[in-house]
């Protein structure tokens, strides 16, 4: 499957998560105690979470009119669904869902957000956006 709102969004999400991986060396203190790296660090990883859910949606929306599957009812559903679609296993879909989760807090609930969660995010969950655009190159090259 060759799209190109697809590419264009998989370039996109390689920025951003280039930005993201710059930003999660800096040592805490620094990254916490500037507001400025602070709140790119907040944009950046909400930005690569919407870049993983307009991939997925327009994958779901390109899917043959026999598939089974319905539209997705929130941004969780995109992932649920992408894993019924055999995209990525299940228990990484469970990674992905409280992505989608996390996207929502970052743009309807950024006050409840605590620094020390943002910087574990940056430090150990990176890899989970790494994964998806490694799981969906794979999924797109098959269907060619």
């Amino acid at each position: 499957m060759t799209d190109e709102r697809i590419a264009e969004h998989l370039k996109l999400l390689c920025k951003y998560l280039g930005y993201l991986q710059t930003l999660a060396l800096k040592p805490k203190e620094e990254l916490l105690g500037d507001m400025a790296l602070r709140g790119a660090s907040e944009r950046y990883l909400q930005l690569a979470i919407e870049s993983c859910l307009n991939i997925g949606g327009r994958i779901l929306a390109l899917q043959d009119e026999a598939s089974e599957l319905t539209a997705p009812e929130n941004y969780a559903d995109i992932f649920i669904k992408l894993g019924k679609l055999g995209v990525f296993s299940q228990s990484f879909v469970f990674n992905l869902v409280n992505m989608a989760k996390f996207r929502n807090k970052l743009v309807h609930g950024y006050w409840e957000i605590s620094p020390d969660k943002l910087y574990d995010i940056l430090t150990e969950n990176l890899k989970d956006i790494q994964d998806f655009k490694k799981g969906i190159t794979i999924y797109l090259s098959k269907d060619t």
